[in-house]
């Protein structure tokens, strides 16, 4: 079974301005009957004990090969589903199989091995998480650049390692900037912040967005703060503003929330405890999906 990555939650003060993280959602105990079927594929609500409980498939309980190899998580192997972390490179006999499997790559001579080096594949196959990209049509490893090199914003572009590229600055300088930035790291970059959808460039600084940086109704909703993380906004007295928990009826609560909050006790509040939807991996797919596979086989 695929292990739950619990996140427990501390409530700081009395706030009830609502943030919630969209990969993560409500443990299935703690939801009720209406806010159970909104969670479908990842709980079920069972009648006979009147509570809200996991729903658990696995790989292994998919016994069509047409359902199992629809999910990137399972492949049909010798008979039956697996899952794909249980798989070894030495499984992967043929491209699509390999694919799957983590850290292994299907090779110019067909077979599913760990990396070696980038000429060592075909474009179709060719493995960029690990440094490689397509140039003159055959895949060659990334030729990393100097930043400093370039003199002009025109000129200014290119990757100087894996993990970061050359970025034009505010003093006219080309410099290097990591791919996975925060807003604080863009003090230096202002076209860049103004440009990035979740900061602003103000008195020389970077910094996340607010709702209140929002000035029309129509796009007073919500602000992401990062990848997966958000903030409810509310048009209130003609001007827009952290939405209040306590605003919320119960057919918004689960539903605006991302699954974060909750309906209980006739108010929306916080879950005591959040699941990974990443580390359920199968949770949700295999859950509201597969099932509907099977039904049809």
């Amino acid at each position: 079974m695929i292990n739950k990555l619990i996140v427990s939650l501390c409530l700081i003060g009395l706030t009830t301005a609502v943030t919630y993280d969209s990969s993560l959602y409500c443990d299935c105990s703690e939801l009720d009957q209406t806010d159970c079927a909104s969670a479908l594929g990842y709980c079920l609500w069972n009648s006979s004990d009147s509570e809200c409980q996991d729903f658990d498939l696995d790989c292994g309980d998919i016994t069509a090969s047409g359902s199992c190899d629809v999910f990137d998580s399972c492949q049909w192997i010798n008979g039956s589903c697996e899952d794909v972390e249980d798989l070894e490179c030495s499984d992967g006999s043929t491209s699509n199989i390999c694919r799957k499997i983590d850290e292994c790559y299907w090779n110019k001579e067909s077979k599913c091995s760990s990396f070696s080096k980038c000429d060592d594949y075909n474009v179709e196959d060719c493995p960029y998480g690990q440094g490689c990209t397509i140039t003159s049509g055959s895949c060659a490893a990334v030729q990393y650049v100097t930043c400093s090199s370039f003199t002009t914003a025109l000129t200014c572009d290119g990757q100087d390692s894996k993990t970061s590229r050359c970025a034009w600055g505010n003093d006219n300088t080309c410099k290097s900037l990591n791919t996975d930035y925060s807003c604080s790291d863009l003090n230096n970059f202002q076209n860049i912040c103004n440009n990035s959808g979740t900061c602003i460039y103000e008195s020389n600084t970077c910094r996340e967005r607010k709702c209140s940086d929002i000035t029309n109704s129509f796009a007073c909703d919500r602000i992401r703060s990062a990848d997966y993380k958000f903030t409810l906004c509310s048009w209130t007295n003609g001007a827009c503003a952290v939405a209040d928990a306590s605003t919320l009826t119960q057919n918004e609560c689960y539903q605006k929330t991302s699954g974060n909050y909750k309906w209980a006790d006739n108010k929306c509040v916080q879950c005591d405890e959040l699941n990974d939807k990443f580390s359920e991996s199968n949770s949700y797919i295999l859950g509201a999906v597969a099932l509907l596979f099977i039904l049809l086989e």
